[in-house]
């Protein structure tokens, strides 16, 4: 085991998960994104970025069939595969090493997936506004390696018509995120914004959108995420008691 790695409870089902404090982990944005899914208990889904594979094992736990893990660091998905081993979810997640960019499901299966999960999209411009510190968070999160279009394009090589697609993405661009998934065919079909606490203003926003759908849109009730200061709402502590 490497010095930097750790093995973390999950406080959910049981689960732990690999992960090293010299690289990119998990934050409370995958753990929201991930409760904002409807999952099939007959459908199989992909997630884009999956980074220590977070999503993948939580989300075969709330429902999901099968869930395949896809993020262009080797290490990481090192990681991710021996918290699917670790958890004994080798039957229903699969995690795979590769730029999703350039991949399709053919690469995966014989059909198109039922849904695919993005928690790695450009949350900013990368021409404006502070950055990350860190190289690798600067990538994960701004869209000078990786635009909203080009995620968008390999959602439409992985998902079935009528699919649907999860993401997260920052609330103050929610104009532009909902234009660029009409210009790719994508319908807005339920928006949940996320507040720290209830008198604060939404940073994040959770969007679930259908592949070639039709226009109707359910704007649900905000997410909030703090009682009180470092103390989470009923909702939030409900996610914990699994």
């Amino acid at each position: 085991m490497n010095d930097q790695e750790r093995l973390d409870d999950l406080i959910i089902d049981g689960l732990q998960i690999y992960q090293r404090s010299d690289m990119f982990r998990f934050s409370f944005d995958a753990i929201a994104l991930i409760h904002f899914c409807r999952f099939n208990s007959r459908h199989a889904y992909v997630d884009f970025g999956t980074g220590t594979g977070v999503m993948p094992l939580i989300g075969t736990s709330l429902g999901a069939r099968h869930i395949t893990g896809i993020d262009i660091n080797e290490t990481l998905i090192e990681l991710a595969q021996r918290s699917v081993e670790h958890n004994s979810k080798q039957d229903v997640v699969k995690m795979l090493c590769g730029d999703y960019r350039h991949m399709s499901y053919r690469d995966i299966q014989d059909k198109p997936f039922d849904g695919v999960i993005v928690n790695s999209p450009p949350f900013y411009d990368s021409e404006s506004g502070a950055k990350p510190t860190s190289e690798e968070r600067a990538l994960a999160l701004h869209d000078g390696h990786t635009t909203l279009d080009e995620v968008l394009k390999a959602v439409q090589s992985f998902i079935k018509c009528k699919g649907r697609l999860w993401m997260i993405y920052s609330a103050s661009r929610l104009q532009y995120v909902l234009h660029e998934l009409e210009v790719a065919n994508f319908q807005a079909k339920r928006i949940r914004f996320i507040h720290g606490m209830i008198d604060k203003p939404a940073k994040l926003v959770l969007i679930e959108a259908i592949y070639q759908g039709r226009a109707g849109l359910v704007l649900e009730p905000p997410l909030i995420v703090y009682e009180n200061p470092n103390v989470y709402t009923k909702e939030v502590s409900s996610w914990y008691e699994r």
